[in-house]
């Protein structure tokens, strides 16, 4: 009996994968369990300097000391939004007590911010200077709450937290041109890499927070590693191949943009 059941179960389960494999949206479907994938270890290491050690569970507690202000260019995974090559700056105890003390940063983290929030970790992320590519700044040091190009840069800031939840956002800049007067469109403009400067006033929209994320990055010298674990994103991931998508995160089906093909005109 007990082979049995083995059995059966081993049918079960290739008759599943067999049906994906031949479904129509089997390139999607497949896509979507590696994005699944990706969420439930996310991971990136880092060049830079700053010498650290955090440690994260779920954004009630989010610590850490460091010897020095950290700085890098960092590869891999954080989320489905910042992925692939991004820059950070990230203060810890004791630097997050007077981190608008450290040369080009903003404001203390903990002042104009959110001040309810106790300032253990400081983390400013720039995934993009500009969304089109113009204006990319050269320097690797961040953050810089000024930036050239003809859009904004894309910026998420995070405070750490101690039983208050960590806060999290993406960070609004003003077009400075404009306040100045200069209201033309930005593509009459003559150069295309210092079109207008765009500036970060502690303005931004909610990011969303990782409630199941438990993470710790460590940064030694020159070289860092970032490693968590999201419990519910594998429940999601495990989910997927019965095409039970929890946390509604799957990947749409890709739009075609085939013309239609209009009958004729009937002929008088």
């Amino acid at each position: 009996m007990r082979r049995s059941g083995r059995g059966t179960t081993r049918w079960t389960v290739a008759a599943l994968l067999l049906l994906a494999l031949t479904s129509g949206g089997c390139a999607t479907y497949w896509r979507s369990r590696v994005a699944d994938l990706k969420d439930v270890v996310p991971w990136s290491v880092a060049c830079g300097w700053g010498i650290g050690i955090s440690a994260q569970a779920t954004p009630l507690l989010n610590v850490g000391l460091a010897a020095t202000p950290i700085v890098s260019i960092r590869w891999g995974y954080d989320d489905r939004v910042v992925n692939g090559v991004w820059r950070e700056s990230t203060s810890l105890l004791p630097y997050t007590l007077w981190n608008d003390d450290i040369e080009g940063d903003p404001l203390d983290p903990s002042t104009g911010f959110a001040p309810w929030t106790a300032p253990l970790m400081y983390r400013w992320q720039v995934f993009r200077d500009a969304p089109s590519g113009e204006g990319n700044r050269r320097q690797t040091y961040e953050p810089n709450h000024r930036s050239w190009g003809r859009h904004p840069p894309v910026v998420r800031e995070q405070l750490g937290a101690f039983i208050v939840p960590q806060d999290r956002r993406w960070m609004d800049f003003t077009d400075l041109r404009r306040e100045q007067g200069d209201v033309d469109p930005i593509d009459t403009l003559g150069a295309p890499d210092r079109a207008t400067l765009w500036e970060s006033r502690r303005a931004g929209r909610p990011a969303q927070r990782a409630w199941d994320l438990f993470e710790i990055d460590v940064m030694a010298a020159i070289v860092g590693v970032r490693l968590g674990v999201r419990p519910v994103e594998f429940v999601d991931f495990a989910l997927g191949f019965l095409w039970i998508d929890l946390l509604g995160d799957d990947l749409p089906e890709p739009t075609s943009f085939e013309p239609v093909e209009q009958p004729l005109p009937d002929a008088e």
